[in-house]
């Protein structure tokens, strides 16, 4: 998996990672965010590292269709493009408030 395949699955997890299960959504975050190694969270869990392995990549699965169907990042994404290139037309004191608009947009 390519590192930008990584920060994306990490974005997702942020995103959609309320609906995968407790287990799944920790195996993610342990991962991508803490960077545990697979024989970390092999013995950490109690299973082997190939069990992990399976385990997160059905995680990542589900968290990319999710992408797919609902596209809540792409569509973050876009909206913060645009609200930069207004930005960049926009009087100081606007520039302020889409600023904060782009902050909690992303945040």
């Amino acid at each position: 998996m390519e590192k930008k395949d990584k920060l994306f699955i990490s974005i997702y997890n942020d995103y959609y990672g309320s609906l995968l299960t407790d287990y799944q959504r920790r195996l993610i975050d342990d991962y991508y965010n803490q960077d545990l190694s697979l024989g970390e969270l092999a013995k950490e869990n109690g299973i082997s590292p190939q069990g992990v392995r399976d385990a997160l990549k059905r995680a990542e699965k589900q968290l990319c269709a999710y992408e797919e169907k609902l596209g809540l990042v792409a569509k973050t994404q876009e909206i913060k493009g645009i609200l930069e290139e207004v930005m960049q037309e926009s009087s100081e004191q606007n520039k302020l408030k889409l600023r904060r608009a782009i902050d909690k947009l992303v945040d």
